[in-house]
């Protein structure tokens, strides 16, 4: 494995999997308050909405540099809500940003594979939120 490269042999846990541990944490943050599992998954959704607009900003103008540090920001998130994928991810990228001598086209796939990470993270938000603001109104 090179150093930037997803580890293959490390199995993800699956999407749903990944929903219901992001869930997880956030019960065990708030000691599964609705409004602040509502409050804080709104949180996570709305910065997420603003790194992908960042990612694409950052890769149109080829800025390698500030997509590194943007990564790495986006790993802490990452790392806080025990998401694997995304932080092995953003760990790759990191790295690959960081190589004077990285092809364009290995930046351009990982970015895209970040973006699409980055979606399902958020998604994945916006429904624990709606699901707590539901909870919370009941």
């Amino acid at each position: 494995m090179s150093q930037t490269s997803l580890p293959r042999d490390t199995p993800f846990p699956t999407r749903p999997a990944r929903h219901a541990q992001r869930l997880r944490v956030l019960v065990d943050l708030t000691s599964a308050d609705p409004a602040r599992i509502h409050e804080l998954a709104h949180a996570f959704s709305t910065v997420n909405n603003e790194d992908i607009l960042q990612v694409r900003t950052l890769q149109a103008n080829r800025d390698w540099t500030g997509l590194g540090v943007l990564a790495h920001r986006i790993k802490g998130a990452a790392q806080m809500t025990d998401d694997t994928q995304l932080s092995a991810l953003c760990a790759a990228l990191e790295l690959l940003c960081a190589d004077p001598a990285a092809a364009a086209s290995a930046l351009d796939d990982y970015t895209q594979r970040l973006e699409i990470a980055l979606e399902e993270f958020g998604e994945s938000f916006r429904r624990i939120a709606k699901d707590a603001q539901n909870a919370a109104d009941a």
